[in-house]
């Protein structure tokens, strides 16, 4: 088949966040729970960027693996997390799942996605559109 496994460059547009009173790191969320900041951008929006690795599970499935990758392999997703920088009970502000769903057609020759995931809500269940070279998938269907 086509070119897996395969690394995936991953990349969080946030035209803007939501505003926050206590002190949080914001970034993509991995694992071992640190959070690896964004950079803003001359437009003021953020970008947050991880690399998750693709591989094919046969009959046209893909699972994501990596430190960035969390959740069940048929529910993936990475998040884009508000750590609290101080000692506090719930460590995270906020987090927001961004779902991982791609067929082997879906992705195609892709090595990098992207996804502007503005006002998104920590529970969200709308389909994320990413965008694939130079095109834009609803990522649910």
């Amino acid at each position: 088949m086509s070119d897996f496994p395969r690394d995936i460059q991953v990349t969080l547009v946030c035209k803007m966040l939501p505003p926050v009173e206590e002190p949080v790191t914001v970034g993509i969320q991995d694992k071992d729970q640190n959070v690896h900041e964004g950079t803003r951008k001359r437009d003021g929006s953020f970008e947050f960027k991880c690399v998750i690795q693709a591989r094919d599970k046969g009959a046209g499935n893909i699972d994501f693996a990596g430190p960035f990758v969390h959740g069940k392999p048929v529910a993936r997703f990475v998040y884009l997390s508000w750590k609290r920088t101080v000692a506090s009970i719930a460590p995270w502000w906020q987090r927001v799942k961004v779902p991982l769903a791609f067929n082997v057609a879906e992705l195609g020759m892709a090595t990098a996605i992207r996804a502007d995931i503005t006002g998104r809500r920590p529970h969200a269940t709308e389909p994320v559109v990413w965008e694939l070279a130079g095109r834009s998938l609803d990522a649910a269907e």
